[in-house]
């Protein structure tokens, strides 16, 4: 009996060891997903030409993926998920503002006519 203890407190000390390693393991993982989605959007907001006022915000979501980029490089997997995160929703913001102004153009010149 006091050896199936022992190997139950064994099997749980190897286990507590191992769990913070496979959780580490994850957040790397986590990291390079959310770099990889917010470099996406970037691109794909760059490919779409957005300019104008949101070029203000699509040059913050490229500064704030660097930082993102620099932080994964150093291993600070959780900040850098937070920071990829950030770029991701200044890519949207950057995409919803053009595509804000071009509706608000289009309308201006309906209202004209």
């Amino acid at each position: 009996m006091r050896n199936m203890v022992l190997i139950g407190l064994a099997a749980a000390s190897l286990t507590a060891l191992a769990a913070p390693g496979a959780a580490l393991a994850g957040d790397e993982e986590d990291a390079r997903v959310a770099i990889a989605a917010a470099k996406a959007k970037l691109d794909a907001a760059e490919k779409a030409g957005v300019g104008g006022a949101a070029g203000d915000v699509l040059n913050r979501s490229r500064t704030v993926l660097e930082q993102a980029n620099a932080k994964f490089g150093h291993d600070e997997d959780r900040h850098a998920i937070v920071l990829a995160h950030e770029a991701d929703a200044l890519a949207d913001l950057a995409t919803a503002t053009a595509e804000m102004r071009t509706l608000e153009s289009e309308r201006s010149k309906i209202a004209v006519n």
